[in-house]
Order: structure tokens, then sequence, then C-alpha cells
């Protein structure tokens, strides 16, 4: 680690005095890795979600309390049980001047309900039965079944209707949103502002991998911005630099490690309860991520009107160590009891934080090999089911219904996000009770059991919720960080020009 600081802080000097030409109103992102589409009927990565948000409108959008708020429609209502109603705001345009009408929301939802297109967020819209245009300007949703999640996924972004009739349309599509796509090449991603007189004309998104290299890239102003893609080790060196600008904030990430339930060994929650036993969760995010992050114990933050107090797993590698000896698996004459493939990306975050719990692992007797793969292909792989045991998180978590997509039954993939493949008869039918509650204090109730059972069945090992954290070069005044990790708010900033910038 000193080596690394010494070779930064070599680099830094270095390059310190060595401007970097720009053309004006350009903001320059570095993101870990690219987004995997720009079609908003397959986003479900962290960094699709996040730049389609400027790309795409939706429907309706949630404010930071997760309250509803018109987007594309100014007004809904329900004037039957099965029925929903939304009147569009007059004068909207897609990016290239075409008119948005009723008829292209009408149909990127029903593309989306199209078993054809293998939309994977299909199962989340499963109550609706058709999608209806009424006129230009009003949009009718009939259901097959009352479901109380249903408006919170209508912020999914609208197409044009000529291309939600079409497959995905990853690295090109049209949108609504404040920007459109000017290039996707292998420089990177660059979108133009729709309206030119904005002070962000255009944000340029690139992929650089390494770590140390987003911040040297940060330093010598190659880079203007990068959010939640710098590990906490190198954050106080951030710290130390005058030319940039640090912001945290709790954050809506769920962090968590997957398990694969159907697993031999992994099937008994004997064997899930030993493994979180042995993790001492406060020593983890002190030595890996600065202590920012905060623990949790399900999904959703404690502040969601949804979430129900649950107690704290205990770290007692002690009781670890019995209930692996209760299942009868017993340390052999080596001190293993069993292996575990754990799988993790090639981040060195991600990478860090699988060597060190397969470190805890072992204490308690358990041999783990880790496997880390490119991002692509170790995603492709969890979306499969394809695994014993893995780390991930949960991006943005706002609708309870999350718990339905996670833990259901019919959810496991490739329907749905179930992908340990839990299956519990009574979690299915408090799920479906909630879907379909029009009572929030109903679904309060129902969803607390959820949790509970979540908990005590150890479906997912909970480990804490992410912080947000933004770093900013000095050209960029009045980013504010959300916590569902939103990049919506640099179409608003301030981009200030140097005279070694022009």
């Amino acid at each position: 680690m000193k080596l690394c600081f010494a070779l930064l802080a070599a680099c830094l000097l270095l390059t310190a005095c060595h401007g970097q030409d720009r053309e004006e109103g350009v903001l320059r992102v570095g993101l870990a890795h690219m987004p995997a589409t720009l079609d908003p009927r397959f986003a479900t990565d962290a960094a699709s979600v996040r730049v389609q948000e400027l790309l795409h409108r939706g429907l309706l959008r949630l404010d930071e309390s997760f309250h509803l708020q018109g987007d594309l429609a100014t007004g809904w209502e329900q004037p039957e049980p099965l029925l929903w109603r939304f009147t569009l705001r007059p004068g909207l345009h897609f990016s290239d001047g075409t008119p948005l009408t009723a008829a292209d929301v009408a149909a990127t939802l029903s593309a989306v309900l199209n078993p054809a297109l293998a939309s994977p967020l299909r199962a989340g819209f499963a109550a609706v039965s058709q999608v209806e245009a009424e006129g230009r300007g009003v949009v009718l949703i009939h259901l097959k079944r009352p479901d109380a999640s249903l408006l919170t996924r209508l912020t999914l972004g609208i197409l044009p209707a000529s291309i939600a009739a079409l497959p995905q349309q990853a690295r090109t599509t049209t949108g609504c949103g404040a920007y459109r796509v000017r290039l996707w090449d292998q420089h990177g991603l660059t979108l133009e502002r729709v309206d030119l007189h904005s002070r962000v004309r255009v944000i340029h998104f690139t992929a650089v991998k390494d770590p140390v290299t987003r911040l040297l890239k940060l330093t010598r102003g190659e880079l203007d911005f990068v959010q939640n893609d710098l590990p906490p080790h190198l954050l106080s060196y951030v710290r130390k630099q005058a030319s940039l600008t640090m912001q945290t904030r709790p954050s809506t990430t769920f962090s968590y490690i997957g398990l694969n339930l159907q697993d031999k060994r992994l099937k008994d929650v004997r064997v899930r309860r030993a493994l979180a036993l042995a993790l001492d969760r406060n020593t983890l995010k002190r030595a890996l991520f600065a202590d920012l992050p905060v623990l949790a114990e399900t999904v959703l933050t404690p502040a969601h009107w949804a979430a129900t107090k649950l107690p704290r797993i205990p770290f007692d590698p002690k009781l670890a160590e019995t209930l692996l000896d209760q299942a009868g698996m017993r340390r052999g004459a080596d001190g293993i009891r069993f292996s575990l493939n754990y799988r993790t990306s090639t981040d060195p975050a991600r990478l860090q934080l699988a060597t060190a719990v397969a470190a805890m692992w072992r204490r308690i007797g358990i041999d783990v090999h880790i496997e880390s793969l490119e991002w692509g292909g170790f995603y492709a792989r969890i979306k499969q089911g394809d695994f014993q045991v893995f780390s991930l998180a949960w991006v943005g978590s706002s609708d309870p219904d999350i718990y339905r997509w996670i833990l259901h039954s019919s959810m496991w993939p490739p329907h749905g996000s179930n992908r340990g493949r839990y299956a519990n008869p009574q979690v299915d039918a408090w799920l479906d009770q909630a879907a379909e509650s029009a009572s929030q204090q109903q679904r309060q109730l129902l969803y607390a059991r959820v949790e509970k059972q979540m908990h005590a069945d150890m479906v997912y090992i909970p480990l804490w919720y992410d912080p947000v954290i933004a770093v900013s070069g000095p050209r960029v005044k009045g980013f504010r960080p959300q916590p569902n990790g939103s990049l919506l708010g640099l179409k608003d900033i301030f981009l200030t020009e140097s005279k070694s910038d022009r």
C-alpha cells in the first residue's frame, strides 16, 4: 500500500503541470465499466440504470423520500380497481424532435410485456393485462389483478413506438430525457444536451477500470467526476488533493453475499447462518471501506416506510462452528470442513472484500476458492444462478416489491432475480397479498413478516448500505449526491472553464 501511494504521488508530481485541452461545456465522467445497455427495457446493472436516466424519462419519478411525482404524466387516477388512467404533459418531444404521444407509452410498456422480447423487467409488470392509448394524451393501463407497486415501476423510460417494436437496442437509443446519444465508440460514450443552451452541453463517459488510474485522471483534469468508483483506501489521498472535492452520503444500495440455496451444503440454514456469524462486518467495513458504510440487516433502509427493525447479526465464530458441527460438517484431519467457490468481479474493492471474507470463513474450517471474472462474464453467471457464493449489491432499492423480485419462488432465473432459488410458500403468500393490498398499513405489516422470515432463513448474508462517494475536479460546482446514486444531478451543475481549459 505504501508503494502504491508513493507511485501515485510521483505520477501526480510529474503530471501536475500538464494541462488538458477542453471543449467548453464538456463534462468527463469516469466509470469502472461501461453500461451494459442504453435500452430502458433491459437496464438492470448500476451503470446502465444511472446513465439511461440522462436519456430517458418515465410516466412517474420518485423523490428522495420515495414518494411518487409526475414526470411525463401530469396526473393519474384509478377510476376502477383494475384500471389506471394517466394524462400526459402537453408538448412532449423525443430527442430527435418527434412528438411523444400516448401511443409511444403504450408501445414501450407493451414491449416489456411481450414474452418474445425477453425483457428482464417483464415479471415486474405481470399484473398488467393491456396498455392502450386514448387519443394522443391519455394512457390506460388495464390490470389482471391489483398491483400496489405498479406506480413505482412506471419510472421506466419511454421509447418511440418505432423503437419499442424492435429487439434490444443496447448502444443506440432515442429518449425524451435531457440528453441524447452523440457517439459510442472505443473511446467511450458521448451524450449531448438536447437543449444546447445548458451549462453542461456534453457528457463523455469513459471506462477506466483501474482505481489508481481513475484518481490520476481526476487529479490531472482528464476526468471531472467519479462517483462510487474509487476504493476507500484511496480516499485519504483524495482528501489531501486541493483540486478535488469529495462528498459522501448514506445510500439506498444494499451490499450482500448471495448464496445458492439449492447447493447440497448451503441448503442447510445452519450452514448459511454459520457463514453469517463468522463475518466480523464492523472490521470489514473499517478495514476495507474507511468505516463509511452503515451495517444492514435487510434490503430497504431503516428510513423506508416498509422497513422493520431486525436483530443485528452478531460476530460469533464459536456459535458458527457449533452450527456447522450440528449440520454434520465437522472438520477433517486437515481442519477443513468443506470447500466453497466464491465468485466475484475483478473490481479491486470487490476482490479485497472476497479475500477478507474468505479468510474469516477459513477460520471456521471452510476452504474458499475465489474466482474473479471480468464484469460481463461475472454478471452473466450470477443472473443465470450459476454460483455457490457471490457478493454484489442491490442498487437504489426504493420499492418494497424488491422482496418479490428476489424472494418469490416464481422469480427464479430467468423470470426474476431470486438467483439463490429460495422457495417458501408462506413468504410467497405474504408477497402476493402485499402486492395487491391498497392499504399501506397492511402492506407494512406484511413486508415486516417477509423481512423477518428472510432474516431467519438467511436467504442472503446482509453486509451494509454503501455510501455514495462523489469526487469532482475543480471545474464541477453544485453537484449534490443522491441516496440512490443517481447521476441526473449532473445536468444542473455549474461547469467552470479556466484559461488552461480552452
